[in-house]
């Protein structure tokens, strides 16, 4: 199972099973040194672009326009959908979260990683 309800400041869990972090940024509370208490993996490609999360940060495009051209980001980057493969067969052995800063799933790219990865078992 792909869960998305936990932000990178959630406690971890033993329900988590693998923590993935998907940001393009490593939050800049979190010393190196700590990093492995926070997530098992990072990857990168499975976050926004640098031009598309400053859009959308920055109030210049609504939620519903930065979820249609993040999903057309991934869609079109097969170093990004090999990854989501990837989760989908990894997810169906173990549980994965995927970590982002947003506290909100539903507003979070993260939820639409796993809509990705969902589509795919389908």
């Amino acid at each position: 199972m792909i869960k998305t309800k936990k932000s990178i400041r959630s406690s971890k869990g033993p329900e988590d099973g693998t923590r993935i972090l998907i940001t393009r940024y490593v939050p800049r509370y979190i010393k190196k040194e700590e990093q492995k208490d926070h997530w098992d993996k990072w990857l990168v490609d499975l976050s926004p672009s640098r031009a598309l999360h400053k859009k959308y940060k920055g109030g210049k495009i609504t939620w519903d326009v930065f979820a249609q051209m993040f999903r057309d980001e991934i869609r079109n980057n097969e170093k990004s959908m090999e990854l989501c493969r990837q989760l989908t067969k990894e997810s169906l052995k173990k549980n994965i979260t995927l970590l982002c800063f947003e506290d909100d799933e539903y507003i979070c790219h993260r939820s639409l990683v796993r809509e990705i990865c969902e589509q795919m078992t389908n």
